[in-house]
C-alpha cells in the first residue's frame, strides 16, 4: 500500500466521517490501525434511498461499537431542503453534512475531521472544476487540509490521509483484512455528473490516450497548486505595500502596471480578508481590476449590499445604506 500522507494524531479526540461505503470502512479501519482510540464515528444519513440509508446508518453504528467508539448520527431529508433552497440535491447534502460535523466537533472539543478522499476523487474534482471554467486554484484540487466550509463558526479542518491512495489500493486493503462495506446503488447510476466523470469521462480519456490519466490529471494540479502558491506569495507583498491604515486600497503606477494575474489575487485577498465581502465571483474581480486603470469607472456593485468606490487615488468599500 502506499503511505498516508497525513499520520494521524491519535492522542486527541477526532471526528471521522464513516458513510459506509468501501472508502470510508477503510479509513476508519487504517486510523484504528494505526492507534486512534479518540475518534468520533460521525454518519450522516441524506434520506434519499429509503430502507437502504437506515440501514446504512445502522451498518456504521456496529462498526463504531465493534471498535468501542463513539457514534454520532443525523439524518435529514436533503431532497426537500434542496428543494426549499432552490440547490441541487448534491449542493444541499454537502452543506448539511457539513454543518453537521461541525456540531458534532464543537460537541466534542474536535478541530479535525478525517475523510476517504483518495487520488481518483482528486482526479476527479480537477476535471470537474476544469469543466467549470476554474483558474489555478480550483485546479489545484483538494488539499491534505482545508478548513470545513460550513455556515457555523467552528473552525474545523478537513483531513484526507488518503489523498495519494488509488481506488484499487482501497480494494486490495479491504480484501486484505476482510473488511465488510456497505454498497451504495446510487454510485452504480449514471445520472449524477460525478458519477459520469467517474465511470464514462475518465474511462473515455484512459482510452483514448492509451494510459492511465488519473496520476497525469493530479500531476497537473500539483503544479498548479505551487504556481498559485508562488501568485499568492507575491499579490500579498504587494497588497501590504498598498493597504492603508483604514484597510484602503491606494493606487499606485506600480498597482496599476502589475500583471492581470497579481491584481485577481491581490484584490480578491483585500476584499474577501479585509473587507469580509461574501460570494465574490469572476466578473466581480475582473470589474474591479478595470477600476485601477479606467478613469470613467469609480464605483461598482459588490455582493452583499457593498459598492467598490475609488476616490483620491484609493478603492473603498461602501455600505449600501
Amino acid at each position: 500500500m502506499p503511505p498516508a500522507i497525513h499520520q494521524p494524531v491519535c492522542n486527541e479526540p477526532a471526528l471521522v466521517a464513516v458513510s459506509g461505503g468501501r472508502d470510508s470502512v477503510a479509513l476508519l479501519h487504517w486510523l484504528h490501525q494505526q492507534g486512534c482510540r479518540k475518534l468520533i464515528v460521525c454518519h450522516f444519513n441524506h434520506r434519499l434511498r429509503g430502507r437502504e440509508s437506515g440501514q446504512d446508518a445502522a451498518f456504521v453504528r456496529r462498526l463504531a461499537t465493534r471498535y468501542g467508539l463513539s457514534f454520532e448520527l443525523r439524518a435529514q431529508n436533503v431532497a426537500a431542503h434542496a428543494s426549499q433552497q432552490g440547490v441541487s440535491v448534491e449542493t444541499a447534502g454537502r452543506r448539511l453534512r457539513y454543518d453537521y460535523l461541525a456540531e458534532v466537533a464543537l460537541k466534542h472539543h474536535c478541530q479535525r475531521v478525517y475523510v476517504a478522499h483518495h487520488l481518483d476523487d482528486q482526479a476527479e474534482t480537477i476535471l470537474a472544476n476544469f469543466c467549470r471554467g476554474t483558474g489555478l486554484t480550483g485546479m489545484s484540487g483538494m488539499t491534505l487540509e482545508s478548513p470545513l466550509p460550513t455556515t457555523t463558526s467552528h473552525a474545523l479542518r478537513l483531513t484526507r490521509p488518503l489523498l495519494n491512495w488509488r481506488r484499487t489500493d482501497i480494494d486490495a486493503y479491504v480484501l486484505e483484512h476482510d473488511l465488510k462495506f456497505r454498497e451504495d446503488s446510487t454510485n452504480r447510476q449514471g445520472e449524477a455528473r460525478r458519477n459520469r466523470l467517474r465511470h464514462e469521462a475518465l474511462p473515455l480519456l484512459c482510452h483514448i490516450f492509451d494510459r492511465d490519466v488519473s496520476p497525469l490529471i493530479v500531476r497537473f494540479g500539483q503544479l498548479a497548486e505551487r504556481d498559485d502558491e508562488a501568485l499568492n506569495q507575491m499579490a500579498q507583498t504587494l497588497l501590504q505595500q498598498h493597504l492603508t491604515a483604514e484597510g484602503h486600497l491606494k493606487i499606485t503606477k506600480l498597482l496599476r502596471e502589475a500583471h492581470p494575474a497579481l491584481l485577481s489575487r491581490l484584490l480578491k485577498s483585500w476584499l474577501v480578508e479585509v473587507c469580509h465581502i461574501p460570494d465574490l465571483g469572476f466578473m466581480h474581480l475582473e470589474k474591479a481590476r478595470l477600476m485601477l486603470s479606467s478613469m470613467s469607472v469609480s464605483k461598482i456593485n459588490l455582493p452583499g449590499d457593498f459598492f467598490l468606490r475609488r476616490k483620491a487615488g484609493k478603492l473603498w468599500i461602501q455600505a449600501n445604506p
